[in-house]
């Protein structure tokens, strides 16, 4: 080879090793992603039409304790004639985990729960499919049998475990297993930074249809370190609010509930409350969540009655990081220790390895403020960070059902930049709350008024049939102002209809002389039958 050959070949080696340090980061998703691809394809393709195939029965949400068994395809047509007797003829293999009952005692941390006498009404693989028929099996498949009651909850396996998943949308969504308990996996590809930034524009420029479309919490938007208790207990320092109808949020909801494998949402609602969308600015924090629903139902006996004494709680919760942060607004779990090893490198907060994050935040709260205590429990427990295009899940129940402890969470305080994060709440059944209704609030004076919810402004009603409506509960107080005058005080009362209309009195003492009636209250229209309730006052 001469001279110029050989130097040829010199500058194309430099050349390829130049291009590989400089798109290194690039090549290891590409490898990551077909390394992903080709096991999710190697999942799919094994022989459906075998007359025999090697399967592992578990209890749902179990990795331990299984039975290793093969299915006949003679046989299962025997024993499985209608849906739902394949899971009932596998669950005489497997001591089948039936819901947890709240009156007895807390059950052990064991692999071998027996619950004699129950019969699974579903089996899923360990793919998260329901499964049916034994053409829906492969060779090879983990088994887990879900019973009635409860829901089918995804497997631990191991720290770094991953599943991939499609969605009928046609992402394919990554679950990555992080910690047993509390149960807790990051979810890669689940949306798209599109996706992400149209959630955030569509956030900051409700006007006053959006409003009525994206209903706000109860509560409404709590601003700095103004603290409020919403309608599950939970204390926070944020903004939020909730988007039902939206078709991006319809989108990526329909997607988590797929990535949890909970079955056709044949009402379009199930049992959760919308896409949730928060926004953390400085020193903002999310200062409680143990996903016991603290709602109060009215008694007969007009008493308050705590609703988690019926054990609705939040199954499941998924967090979508919709941006990233600065330094802090981690989501923590300060009762359970980060896994052995830490977390992988690429899912801490980088600026870590060179600022003090209990420093930073000594120089924003005082000593021995709640803000400082979160500020050190977020930095040495088990603790995800927010990084845009990510998602985390976790389960707030057992496989049985029970309470976990151990998925107590908290927000960290946001020390630098803003936080924006979409949140998805399951329950573990659906939850009726007596107290809850929808007020709207019409203004047909022709001047436009202040809506405040206690002491904050909510609302500014333009004139002239401005309105806007509102998802409110018994004993919420509304206040409607003409600038620092008091037009009308309303204590919301739900028996007087889920659907309510409140309108703004007249202002004028012309329009007072053509409405003499404005303040007068219409009794015959509180029925507590009636569905949809004008309450004139």
């Amino acid at each position: 080879m001469g001279t110029r050959s050989r130097l040829a070949l010199v500058l194309l080696q430099v050349s390829a090793l130049v291009l590989i340090y400089t798109f290194w980061e690039e090549l290891q998703s590409a490898r990551e992603a077909l390394q992903l691809t080709y096991e999710y394809r190697s999942l799919s393709s094994g022989d459906r039409d075998a007359s025999v195939k090697s399967v592992t029965i578990f209890r749902n949400g179990y990795t331990t304790g299984g039975v290793e068994m093969e299915l006949s395809a003679e046989l299962v047509a025997t024993k499985c004639t209608q849906e739902g007797n394949l899971a009932a003829y596998l669950s005489q293999f497997v001591a089948v985990e039936g819901p947890f009952k709240s009156d007895k005692k807390t059950s052990k941390e064991t692999t071998e729960y027996d619950v004699p006498g129950v019969v699974a009404d579903r089996v899923f693989n360990g793919r998260g499919e329901l499964l049916q028929r034994f053409s829906d099996i492969q060779s090879g498949d983990a088994l887990y049998l879900v019973a009635p009651g409860l829901y089918f909850m995804w497997p631990f396996v191991a720290s770094g475990h991953r599943v991939v998943v499609t969605s009928s949308t046609k992402e394919m969504v990554v679950i990555e297993s992080i910690s047993e308990s509390p149960r807790t996996f990051r979810l890669h590809h689940l949306f798209s930074e599109n996706e992400a930034d149209t959630l955030i524009q569509q956030t900051v420029q409700r006007d006053n249809e959006s409003v009525d479309a994206a209903v706000q919490l109860s509560t409404g938007d709590a601003i700095n370190d103004k603290s409020h208790t919403t309608n599950d207990g939970n204390s926070f320092t944020n903004e939020s609010v909730v988007d039902t109808v939206s078709e991006t949020a319809a989108y990526v909801r329909k997607r988590v509930l797929e990535v949890l494998s909970l079955g056709e949402d044949k009402d379009g609602r199930g049992s959760d409350d919308g896409l949730e969308l928060l926004q953390y600015e400085q020193k903002q924090a999310y200062v409680t969540g143990n996903d016991h629903f603290q709602v109060v139902a009215a008694a007969a006996d007009g008493m308050d009655v705590d609703s988690s004494k019926r054990d609705v709680t939040r199954f499941a919760t998924v967090f979508l990081h919709l941006s990233d942060v600065a330094l802090g607004g981690q989501t923590v779990f300060p009762l359970a220790e980060m896994p052995a090893g830490g977390l992988p490198v690429e899912y801490d907060n980088p600026l870590n390895s060179t600022r003090d994050y209990e420093a930073a935040g000594a120089q924003l709260f005082t000593p021995g403020s709640w803000e400082m205590e979160m500020v050190r429990t977020c930095s040495s427990k088990l603790a995800f960070y927010p990084s845009r295009g990510t998602a985390v899940l976790f389960y707030s129940h057992k496989p049985n059902g029970e309470w976990d402890p151990m998925s107590l969470h908290r927000g960290c305080p946001v020390i630098e930049g803003t936080k924006w994060i979409a949140s998805l709440s399951i329950r573990n059944k659906r939850l009726v709350d007596p107290r809850k209704c929808r007020i709207t609030f019409l203004n047909p004076t022709a001047r436009p008024v202040q809506l405040y919810w206690s002491d904050e402004l909510m609302h500014t009603l333009n004139g002239n049939g401005g309105k806007v409506t509102f998802k409110s509960f018994t004993r919420h107080t509304w206040i409607i102002k003409d600038n620092d005058r008091v037009l009308l005080e309303h204590v919301v009362d739900a028996k007087r209809g889920k659907k309510q209309t409140v309108i703004v009195p007249p202002i004028s003492q012309e329009e007072a002389a053509a409405k003499p009636e404005a303040n007068v209250f219409d009794k015959t229209k509180l029925s507590s039958h009636t569905t949809d309730t004008k309450v004139e006052l």
